[in-house]
């Protein structure tokens, strides 16, 4: 399974326009397993959005090309819109990279 996490950020007054795009946007993607969303305030940077995403196995690469066309809308039409994507590893697989185990 892989895991993503897209963290956005955006100005407080597009609030109710980013709300309009979200319910635009489909419930489900391709391939994705379970999406959550927990939103923010951040400061002088408006909002934050965490979306954690979590694929099927072996799909991480399907799910980061229906990601990129999932937020076009917002990086296109939303002034201040600013994205970051992250592939996460698990820390038991990061323990094998290295030949160990995590209990």
């Amino acid at each position: 399974m892989g895991i993503f996490m897209v963290t956005v950020w955006y100005p407080m007054h597009k609030g109710l326009d980013i709300a309009k795009i979200y319910l635009k946007q489909p419930r489900e993607l391709p391939y994705v397993a379970k999406w959550r969303v927990f939103n923010t305030p951040a400061g002088k940077d408006g909002m934050k959005k965490y979306h954690l995403i979590y694929t099927e196995r072996g799909k991480a690469e399907e799910v980061a090309l229906e990601l990129n066309k999932y937020f076009v809308p917002f990086a296109t039409e939303i002034e201040g819109f600013h994205i970051q994507v992250e592939n996460l590893m698990g820390v038991s697989d990061s323990y094998k990279i290295v030949g160990m185990e995590w209990k």
